[in-house]
């Protein structure tokens, strides 16, 4: 028996590069921080837990003393994350280099499966070219500008919907996560979302002035001249995730702004990109949650996904934690068919 949906993760990062579809309710260049952002934060889980066993709150805090006093690091505890790992606060920013030489440092120690700097991704966007006219042309007046939708022969770029579309537009029962900036309200989303979550804990980050919470509302991601730390630009809201959830399922043929590559798919926003990027921390839980796998401190997913879609990217290959991860996702998709 076949499965009726597909189920994938597309990760457009510099760890894992699988497929990413941009375009979105408008015709944009989005420009990422410049990679190379502090360190402010470490991911740890420890030997014990890898088995499913819990670490009570007093030992906790001892490890975490112990930790700390190996390393000669005064480590806060943040949270708990999904899968059993920790979040550490350094006392103070520290270069990819120094949080990669600490990580390593503190992998070694007794009783820690794995260690691994808490990096921040950004947002990825490319800038629009024009090709052929399609040979089905949906009425929403900016389809013109959404150049990756079409095929040139000889190109390796398009993705050669009017074709697609003469066969299917999607489907209703297709669940999308986008886990990216979060959502604006907006005409072309209007009834085609699903209720998401806000993962981000870091206020600054978050820019909404609270933590986590139910709303995937993004309120902006501007930023001021270094304000992220280093030297970048001051730089305006990218509204990437609606950007994004427009490309994948803004309502088409419409009359109004954008078509989507699923005309009919139902949008799950997961809010983890805010002011400066976001938390390797929180992308992973809202990675999890998005599949319907749980996380502390947040409801169960009510509507888990049948395709996560993260155009962000950052530092490295992929990470620990984001290997057990997507491992967890993969298996828990398994159990289904």
């Amino acid at each position: 028996m076949f499965k009726k949906h597909v189920f994938g993760i597309l990760l457009f990062a510099f760890c894992v590069i699988i497929v990413n579809v941009q375009g979105g309710l408008t015709a944009q260049t989005i420009e990422p921080v410049s990679a190379g952002l502090p360190v402010r934060q470490m991911i740890v889980q420890f030997a014990d837990e890898t088995t499913g066993n819990k670490i009570a709150e007093a030992a906790l805090d001892g490890r975490i003393q112990q930790l700390s006093a190996a390393t000669g690091t005064d480590l806060q505890y943040v949270r708990a994350m999904s899968g059993d790992a920790h979040v550490l606060k350094l006392p103070v920013a520290l270069s990819a280099a120094e949080a990669e030489a600490l990580a390593a440092e503190m992998s070694q120690q007794p009783g820690i499966a794995y260690a691994e700097p808490d990096y921040m991704r950004q947002a990825i966007g490319d800038a629009p070219i024009h090709v052929a006219a399609p040979l089905l042309t949906p009425n929403d007046p900016q389809f013109g500008n959404q150049w990756h939708y079409n095929y040139v022969a000889g190109s390796s770029e398009g993705l050669n919907l009017p074709a697609a579309w003469n066969i299917t537009t999607g489907s209703s029962s297709i669940v999308v996560a986008v886990v990216d900036t979060g959502i604006l309200n907006h005409t072309d989303l209007a009834g085609r979302t699903v209720a998401g979550y806000d993962f981000i804990d870091d206020t600054f980050v978050a820019n909404d002035g609270d933590g986590r919470d139910s709303s995937p509302a993004d309120p902006g991601d501007w930023i001021l001249a270094n304000e992220c730390g280093g030297i970048h630009s001051a730089q305006s809201s990218s509204w990437h995730g609606t950007h994004v959830a427009g490309t994948i399922g803004a309502a088409s043929n419409n009359g109004i702004g954008v078509a989507g590559v699923n005309w009919n798919a139902k949008i799950l926003p997961v809010r983890v990109l805010g002011k400066c990027g976001g938390y390797t921390s929180d992308i992973v839980d809202g990675m999890r949650w998005a599949a319907g796998l749980p996380v502390p401190g947040v409801p169960v997913n009510a509507n888990p996904a049948d395709v996560i879609n993260m155009s962000l990217g950052g530092l490295g290959s992929c990470s620990d934690v984001e290997q057990d991860a997507i491992d967890a996702i993969v298996a828990a998709e398994r159990q289904l068919w």
